[in-house]
């Protein structure tokens, strides 16, 4: 039988020719289509974000207001130092209970010390200007000692965020360790909704992290904030993107921004389905080789037995 003839090659040949076209066309949507979602998982002392959703509803305890307004002739002070721009702002005594509102487009700079948790609005949108809310406007709310922290519990943001500091806020702590994980879905995940990790890694000391679109502008993240250890001057943060085509960006001192995108080839070899049909192509071939090598042997024996017959 000639090696063409046989259905299994033939098989083997097709199916190849299909896998390899399967393959190129996940590229193309892996390469311009694939949705993925990014998860950071950091400790960190520094932490800025624009709010695209109000922050409402979250009651502080014991924290301390530095806003504008006429000055109240008191000389309190928090116990922490922290400043308080002296000629436009001034310490209101803080309440046992207070919900602050916080509207979409705030921009807050939010810093951990030990025993306390200061959250700056570095800036308020425009259309607030002349009501209560912008009067934390260049502010900030500070929560110090360990009650007043422990009952933050979990503080929800959501907006354009970016994890650490600047190499220039010396002030400040950034990311001393951290993890991260882009998570997305293979050929076989997107049939059942099995999403998988994609690429992941470890997060160096001195760190700068932000979710960013295709054009490098910081794209949205949800963020939980957490100071499971108030002794610490470290809060634990945890980020995840919109499920989209952003990706991580990250930074260390004196070097520049480093894009970090899913590997197509570990989607490739994780993906179940890929990984059948590999091991069935391999059969196939495996049973061709050695059907190959059976033909062989048999026209070798004939040809070494065929002079002893004409003889």
């Amino acid at each position: 039988m000639a090696e063409t003839d046989n259905p299994l090659i033939n098989v083997l040949r097709g199916g190849i020719a299909i896998l390899l076209v399967a393959i190129l066309a996940y590229w193309i949507y892996f390469r311009w289509w694939q949705e993925r979602t990014i998860v950071v998982d950091t400790e960190t002392g520094a932490l800025e974000i624009e709010l695209e959703a109000e922050l409402s509803g979250k009651a502080f305890r014991d924290a301390w207001y530095c806003q504008r307004g006429p000055d109240p002739d008191s000389d309190v002070v928090p116990p922490s130092a922290a400043g308080c721009p002296s000629r436009t702002h001034h310490w209101v005594d803080p309440k046992p209970l207070a919900t602050p509102v916080l509207p979409a487009g705030t921009h807050l700079r939010i810093t951990s010390w030990s025993d306390a948790l200061r959250i700056d609005v570095v800036s308020l949108p425009g259309r607030y200007d002349g009501t209560d809310v912008a009067d934390l406007a260049g502010g900030a709310i500070l929560l110090h000692g360990p009650e007043a922290l422990g009952a933050v519990g979990t503080l929800p943001l959501s907006g354009k965020v970016q994890i650490g500091a600047l190499f220039s806020e010396t002030d400040r702590i950034s990311v001393v360790s951290g993890i991260y994980q882009l998570r997305g879905y293979t050929p076989w995940g997107r049939i059942f909704s099995d999403m998988r990790e994609l690429r992941g890694g470890r997060l160096l000391a001195g760190a700068r992290v932000r979710f960013v679109e295709s054009d490098g502008a910081t794209a949205t993240g949800h963020v939980a904030v957490m100071t499971p250890d108030p002794q610490t001057t470290l809060m634990r943060v945890t980020a995840i993107s919109e499920h989209a085509l952003s990706n991580l960006a990250i930074s260390y001192y004196f070097t520049d921004e480093v894009v970090i995108r899913p590997s197509f080839l570990e989607a490739l070899i994780l993906d179940p389905l890929f990984q059948i049909l590999i091991m069935i192509f391999g059969a196939i071939a495996g049973y061709g080789w050695l059907r190959r090598l059976q033909l062989g042997t048999r026209v070798r024996t004939r040809s070494h037995s065929k002079p002893e017959d004409d003889g």
